[in-house]
Formats: structure tokens, C-alpha cells, sequence
């Protein structure tokens, strides 16, 4: 089996999540599945393979090369937001992710720079030949934080209760899933009606992540504020909502990730995540010392985090890359109108103009950094005059104030953003204002983001998913699943249902090229450009980095 890279689900760049997936809602209230099923479709934020991502700017553990590692300290990240939920089997949302990866572990790990699939709780594992069913064999003396073993049990129990989340985000990955047999406490096979070529990246996914027997006895709401167990190097020591979450250290773990440096405990006593949602703010507290690590540092400060006793942590970002989302009801139910938008997008000038060097435009559906990525250039060109055409045939003409008319309605599109709104949807606004596009921007807070999309109350919202796995084509584009844009039953259902099942590279790569091309054939999505994901960084951090997925890794970090 061919490995590949995994990855996570933000909110693309063009909001100060790593690509702006939206949303941060979690299941609380009367009716929690529900919420989990709002959170899932929202926050998108899943961990998929991909091919090895290459580092950004600085170096990947912090100048940190320099010094020897210590113990002790407490590390303070700035964080962009409160995730609300952090159950990773509730959501995969980037915000959570990068606190709960420290604490919950994963049978495998992918390595960033190759995206092999490596060792982790499973010391080995093996797929069959029809790729149907997964062996894994476990490591000895593993424990979770209330003291009980990591056994097979534990892990066919996670995955049993996985399945019955809503099927979107980490339960997708188990689709087919007829169940693990057990046979011994420290060997399982995982099994599947049908091939599923992503699923051993996908355990090294923190959506995958196992957990103790002992949180499925806890309602959902509860798991969201933090009543989840895990074997990770960190536990949980308080979550107040809107503020922060603290993590201590956990003294007796023994088994990190075979990728890791240290084989012991994690060096740092704690981390607290404290909530700072504007992005001046953020990087404020990081060049006054208050922070150590601002998270999403925005293009128009990196600059001043690039050297000066600081450094900049980035590594660009895999996966679906930050579209305009299309809801194909209402208006853009119209195939010309939506060839329109993506034709007038001038993407060059995106970057140029808004975003730092470490973005660049979109060449396709995917990032580049994506296994068996496509490039798709041509049909991205920026064709302003073919826009125009397009929209006259579809019977949308000028009016007085340069926005398209038919049948005395304005050509007006409304944009749902998760607040607070980016600067780059202002400059896509006026890109296509050009064509005759009125586009309203409607920022809301996160909770009314949240349910607005559900709902379908928007034209427009902008959802970019992180994994290193072409699979995260069928999170957002399959008419079976979520479809949360309305996408209606076609031949698309079939290539990403062939893609998921390939049990050899040349037919998933068949599979992957026909559902690129039909999306972009059928306008039903708008590619805006690459993302970057890029956290300010003091130099006084020894040992911090980022995994394949994106996300932060905390096991060895330091504090000098």
C-alpha cells in the first residue's frame, strides 16, 4: 500500500484558521447529535494522506536546533479561537485538533517529510492483499490516563463507537467498516465490505485517535469540554470556555510516536492555549512576550516574526485548498454563473496583492503538496471577457450600476463567513464586482455560521479541508454524504467511490483525475489559491514543529 500524507481540517486563509474551513460549534444543548452533525459539515477539518509537504520558512524545530533540550516550563499559545468541542471523534476542526493531538495517540503516525505511514501504539501492521481488512499489532505496557490498558479491545471499541457519529469528517474514514475482530489483548483486524485505500493513513489521524473504554459511558456534550480519555504525553487540567485550556504534563508516558526524538515524557510541564481571536491581538502578545507561539500569524505581519528573536513555523497545507463554496440551489444552481465566478477570479493577483510568499495560486482542486495531484491550470485562467459572455447567455445583463439583472433581480450573491471576516474576501469581492457580481459579505459569529450553513441560508461560504489524501474530495463533493452544497446525484459519486476502493495507485490516480476534471468541468467549486499554514514563533521555544497533518506537536517541544 503506497503511503501518503495525512492532514487536517481549518478554515482556509482567507480566515485566520489555516484555510477557512468554517466553524467551531460542538454538541451541547438537547439535541446533540444534531450539533455534532452542524460541527462535522462546518468545521471539516479532517486528517487525510497526502504527499510529503515540504517546510516553510524557518527552521522546523524552531532555531531550536541550538541548546540542549530541558525539562520544566509552562508554554502559552496564542490560539485563534475557543474550538467549543474538543472529542475528536466530534470534530476535526484545526483549533481542537492542536490541542487534543497531545492528548490522544494514534496506531500509526505519518513522517512529514517522506509520508510513510509509521509506527505508533501499533508497533507493526499489515493490509491484506484485497485490501479489505488491516492487522495491527499492538505495542505492550501502554495505558491510558485512568490507568487502563491500550488493547485490542480499546481500539475495536473506539472504532465501534465512531461509527455511530454522523458520516462526516473522522467516521468517513471507516465507511464500509463491518467491524474489528480481536485475537489477542494486543493484536486486531480491522475490517471492510469493500477496499479502502485511505484508511491506514487515516490512523494516524487524531479523528482515529483511540481512546479509553470509560468515554462512551460520557453524553457528548460532556466529551466536547474535554470528559474524553486518551493515552497521549498530556492530560487535561482545565477548559473554560472563551478563555483557555490547560494541559499538564503526563509523568509516566513512555511510548510517543517512533518519528519522535524523545522516547519519554514530554519535556514541557504544561501548555495552555489561551483564546485570542483577533489576529493584531495575537501577534501583539507575541512580540510583547506574553505568548510564546502565536498561531495563524496573518501575510501582513509574518515579516516582523522572520528573525528578531522570533522565527516563522509554516508548512504549507494539503488537501482541498480555500475555494468559494458553492451552495447549487438558488442561483448558482446555474452552471454558467458558476463557470463565471471561477473564471473571474484573477488568482495571480489573489497572492500578489493580499498574501506573503509562502502562498501561491491555485493550479487545481487540490494543493500540490496532495497525492496524485492534478494540475489543472488551464481551467483556471483568469478570463474576465469569458465571465461576461457567460453570464449574458444566461440571460444576467448589466444593470445601471455595472451588477447583473434578469427578470428585475440583481445578480447579488450572499458570502457566509465565520467571523471575523479575513481581508482577502474583500478583495475577491471586488474581483468579481467587475464581472457584475454583487457579492454581500455576511460575517456572523461562529455558533450562527454554524447554523445558517446547515440550513443552506447562504450562495456562497469558503470550506478548504487539510489531509494529505485525495480522499478529501469525497468529504465535501459526495452527493451521498454531508452536501452541504446541494450537489445533485452524478457520475462525480462514482470516481470518488472508485478512488476510495482502488486497490492499486494507476486506478486511484485514474479515479482522482476524473473527479478533479468533473469538478472543475462543472464549476462546482471556485479555487482561490494555496494555503500556508504559519505560526509566529519566540526563539526561546526549543523542539516545536508541526506533523504531516499540520498540526502542532507538542512531545518535543521545549522552553530554553
Amino acid at each position: 500500500m503506497s503511503s501518503s500524507r495525512v492532514g487536517v481540517l481549518h478554515r482556509h486563509p482567507h480566515h485566520p484558521h489555516p484555510g477557512p474551513c468554517p466553524s467551531h460549534l460542538c454538541p451541547s444543548g438537547r439535541h446533540p447529535r444534531r450539533a455534532r452533525l452542524r460541527l462535522a459539515l462546518a468545521a471539516l477539518v479532517v486528517a487525510l494522506p497526502v504527499a510529503a509537504c515540504s517546510g516553510g520558512s524557518g527552521s522546523p524545530s524552531g532555531g531550536a536546533g541550538a541548546g540542549t533540550p530541558r525539562d520544566g516550563g509552562a508554554l502559552v499559545v496564542g490560539a485563534e479561537a475557543d474550538p467549543t468541542c474538543l472529542d475528536p471523534q466530534q470534530t476535526g476542526q484545526l483549533s481542537a485538533v492542536d490541542i487534543t493531538r497531545s492528548m490522544v495517540d494514534t496506531l500509526t503516525d505519518q513522517d512529514p517529510k517522506t509520508g510513510r505511514i509509521v509506527p505508533w501504539l501499533a508497533k507493526s501492521f499489515k493490509a491484506s492483499t484485497d485490501g479489505r481488512s488491516f492487522t495491527f499489532t499492538l505495542r505492550d505496557g501502554v495505558t491510558f490516563s485512568d490507568g487502563k490498558p491500550v488493547d485490542s479491545r480499546s481500539v475495536k471499541l473506539t472504532f465501534d463507537n465512531l461509527i455511530k457519529q454522523p458520516a462526516n469528517g473522522a467516521p468517513a474514514y471507516l465507511r464500509g467498516y463491518t467491524g474489528t475482530t480481536v485475537t489477542s489483548p494486543t493484536e486486531l483486524t480491522v475490517k471492510f465490505s469493500a477496499p479502502n485505500a485511505q484508511f491506514l493513513q487515516a490512523t494516524s489521524g487524531i479523528g482515529l485517535g483511540i481512546l479509553s473504554p470509560a468515554t462512551f459511558d460520557r453524553p457528548a456534550a460532556d466529551r466536547c469540554r474535554g470528559e474524553f480519555i486518551g493515552s497521549g504525553p498530556f492530560v487535561l487540567d482545565h477548559y473554560t470556555a472563551n478563555q483557555e485550556v490547560v494541559l499538564k504534563k503526563r509523568k509516566d508516558y513512555r511510548w510517543p510516536s517512533s518519528l519522535a526524538s524523545g522516547k519519554g515524557a514530554a519535556r514541557l510541564d504544561s501548555v495552555k492555549f489561551v483564546f485570542i481571536p483577533e489576529a493584531g491581538a495575537r501577534t501583539g502578545a507575541l512580540s510583547s512576550g506574553q505568548i510564546q507561539v502565536a498561531k495563524s500569524v496573518q501575510p501582513t505581519d509574518q515579516s516582523q516574526f522572520d528573525g528578531n528573536g522570533f522565527r516563522l513555523l509554516s508548512k504549507p497545507a494539503p488537501g482541498l485548498v480555500p475555494p468559494l463554496s458553492l451552495n447549487h440551489s438558488g442561483i448558482l444552481a446555474d452552471q454558467k454563473v458558476r463557470q463565471a465566478l471561477l473564471q473571474g477570479i484573477d488568482r495571480k493577483q489573489l497572492v500578489d496583492t493580499v498574501f506573503s510568499p509562502l502562498y501561491k495560486p491555485a493550479t487545481g482542486v487540490l494543493s500540490s503538496t496532495t497525492p496524485l495531484y492534478t494540475d489543472q491550470s488551464d481551467r483556471l485562467r483568469y478570463d474576465p471577457d469569458g465571465s461576461r459572455k457567460l453570464l449574458d447567455s444566461a440571460g444576467w445583463t448589466p444593470g445601471k450600476d455595472g451588477v447583473r439583472v434578469k427578470d428585475g433581480k440583481r445578480l447579488t450573491l450572499n458570502w457566509l463567513i465565520p467571523a471575523p471576516m479575513p481581508p482577502v474576501n474583500e478583495y475577491v469581492q471586488q474581483q468579481l464586482r467587475e464581472i457584475g457580481v454583487d457579492v454581500q459579505l455576511k460575517a456572523v459569529a461562529p455558533a450562527a455560521y454554524v447554523e445558517q450553513q446547515q440550513k443552506g441560508a447562504f450562495d456562497i461560504t469558503a470550506v478548504a479541508v487539510t489531509r494529505a489524501d485525495p480522499d478529501v474530495l469525497r468529504n465535501i463533493f459526495y452527493s451521498k454524504g454531508a452536501n452541504l452544497w446541494h450537489l445533485p446525484p452524478s457520475d462525480l459519486d462514482t470516481y470518488l467511490e472508485q478512488q476510495a476502493s482502488a486497490t492499486n495507485e494507476k486506478d486511484r490516480q485514474e479515479a482522482v483525475t476524473k473527479a478533479v476534471d468533473w469538478i472543475l468541468d462543472h464549476a462546482d467549486t471556485v479555487p482561490l489559491y494555496e494555503g500556508a499554514l504559519v505560526h509566529g514563533v519566540a526563539d526561546s521555544v526549543g523542539g516545536l514543529d508541526l506533523d504531516a497533518s499540520t498540526r502542532l506537536d507538542l512531545h518535543d517541544a521545549w522552553l530554553r
